[in-house]
């Protein structure tokens, strides 16, 4: 029996039914009584492609037929979706910090969206565990009631853009409201969170050499003025001395006043859409983020440069970044204010549209530092994101470009990520850059 065999033999023999035992899964909003027990009359389990989104747990969609012992007539049908672990060495599940990624999630569901009081807003939480090398969470499928991803991968349209930052700034707006409000519980709650992307070493594998290549290929497109518009030398010095890596953990520790809860990893392939307007069948009404394993506390611009950077392209943003903005800065300010209870004139400085702002520009080096490395792959996918996590460079490119052939060297090896995505890229990656510059210049601010 092959891996995915054996996991689709774990939820169908032992997790589905360890769950209607235990009443974790049960028929809903019936009272059995106590002679009486849910049967389950069947399991089906399949595995789910990635579809363009990368992930290092395995999903599965599930379907579940439940009914009454004493009333065969009461059933009812649950589709599920199972998050599982893979197969993989104890180092291995050590390095992707499993355990520390499906505990975050467990939190958000089961205190975060509870305090809130938005839990509905979320899909559903049935259960959870995490044993050694095994970490599992059951969901409800959002996709049976029409969510579903952007069809395209990079460059969402503006439409898209405007309800998912509308939506973030709901969320941290919430969070704020929490903060002020119930602020024993909020510290408790965030006092849970595990660093789930720093905690691990990174030193010698093939993704610190990725993350500063792409630093260097943005570096050298914008010396090269492939947006159009020339950054001052200066400035690209002050980027190009910039460790990726080490300014990103620095980025992520909390700076008060604005730090908040935040999703944590804030783009396209964790947020789902809703088209439930008849006339334009093509154009997103509701939006949903999913995905918490990453949640931290830290500035809310974790969230949103992160989206901007790796989920918007240059063609929006030249003439709706403020609109863009905006829309989120609204959201927020309008969802603190309406569970405060308060004016936003009265509302303290640090929650104004230019402090948050200012906010925006000093942290646009971390999203832009994840896209330098992550926008390639999503141009020009790669086949197993999972397996390339935990490969060389070498044998990356080795597995993805030649299928088998002769090991490439490393030379070779920066060489493909230095082109990876094309022209196209290019040039965003230059914009980025630019854009970056003139923020800063508005705000006579420097890279820190």
């Amino acid at each position: 029996m092959d891996d995915a065999a054996k996991t689709i033999y774990f939820i169908e023999k032992e997790l589905i039914p360890g769950m209607v035992e235990r009443r974790e899964l049960t028929i809903d909003g019936i009272e059995l009584d106590e002679d009486d027990s849910v049967r389950l009359d069947a399991v089906e389990a399949k595995p789910l492609s990635a579809d363009g989104t990368f992930m290092l747990t395995v999903l599965h969609k599930v379907k579940v037929v439940l009914s009454s012992q004493k009333n065969a007539d009461l059933k009812q049908e649950f589709k599920l979706a199972v998050k599982v672990t893979p197969p993989c060495p104890p180092e291995m599940y050590a390095s992707c910090q499993f355990d520390t990624l499906f505990e975050n999630e467990t939190t958000a569901y089961t205190e975060i969206f509870p305090a809130l009081g938005k839990a509905e807003r979320y899909t559903k939480y049935y259960y959870s565990h995490r044993k050694p090398m095994e970490a599992v969470m059951v969901l409800s499928d959002f996709s049976i009631d029409g969510w579903r991803m952007a069809p395209m991968v990079v460059n969402l349209p503006l439409e898209y853009c405007l309800l998912a930052v509308r939506e973030l700034g709901r969320f941290h707006g919430e969070c704020y409201a929490m903060k002020e409000t119930q602020n024993n519980l909020f510290q408790n709650i965030i006092g849970k969170f595990k660093e789930s992307r720093f905690a691990t070493n990174l030193e010698g594998m093939k993704w610190i050499d990725v993350m500063k290549t792409g630093l260097k290929r943005a570096i050298k497109v914008s010396r090269e003025g492939l947006h159009g518009e020339r950054v001052p030398e200066e400035f690209l010095q002050k980027l190009a001395n910039l460790d990726p890596w080490e300014y990103q953990k620095q980025c992520v520790k909390p700076q008060e006043p604005l730090a908040v809860i935040c999703h944590g990893d804030y783009l396209r392939n964790n947020i789902a859409f809703k088209f439930a307007d008849e006339k334009t069948p093509d154009v997103p009404t509701h939006v949903m983020m999913f995905d918490f394993q990453t949640l931290r506390y830290a500035s809310p611009m974790i969230d949103l440069t992160t989206f901007v950077a790796n989920s918007t392209g240059y063609v929006v943003r030249e003439k709706h970044f403020e609109t863009i903005f905006k829309a989120y800065h609204d959201e927020l300010v309008q969802t603190l204010c309406s569970i405060i209870e308060a004016n936003p004139n009265d509302l303290p400085q640090h929650y104004s549209y230019e402090s948050f702002l200012r906010e925006f520009t000093r942290y646009s080096p971390f999203g832009f530092t994840i896209a330098a490395s992550f926008l390639q792959i999503l141009h020009e996918p790669m086949d197993n994101f999972f397996v390339m996590e935990e490969m060389t460079l070498e044998e990356t490119i080795q597995d993805t470009m030649t299928r088998g052939g002769a090991k490439l060297d490393k030379e070779l090896a920066a060489q493909v990520t230095m082109t990876r995505g094309g022209a196209k890229l290019d040039k965003e990656l230059a914009a980025q850059v630019y854009e970056m510059y003139k923020l800063h210049e508005r705000f006579g601010m420097d890279l820190e």
